[in-house]
């Protein structure tokens, strides 16, 4: 298993298929670990699409969320 990059590129970030779990998208977003993860993701204080998988603890982001916030980042002042 290989490392996860520091700095995500958009290509890197599309390869990774249509939707990618909530752990992973807050690492790609905020840089931050798993525990932090769990709390951004359980207060709902993330600012890309979070879907919440029924009966269980699970949480998905779709891809396109996640290009969409850091296109918008990029182009902000």
């Amino acid at each position: 298993m290989s490392a996860a990059p520091a700095v995500w590129t958009a290509d890197q970030i599309r390869s990774l298929g249509v939707r990618v779990d909530g752990v992973t998208a807050c690492r790609i977003v905020y840089g931050v670990g798993r525990t932090k993860s769990y709390e951004l993701l359980r207060s709902g204080q993330v600012d890309f699409k979070l879907i919440k998988v029924p009966g269980s603890n699970r949480y998905v982001v779709p891809v396109s969320s996640i290009l969409r916030l850091l296109a918008d980042d990029a182009d902000g002042p």
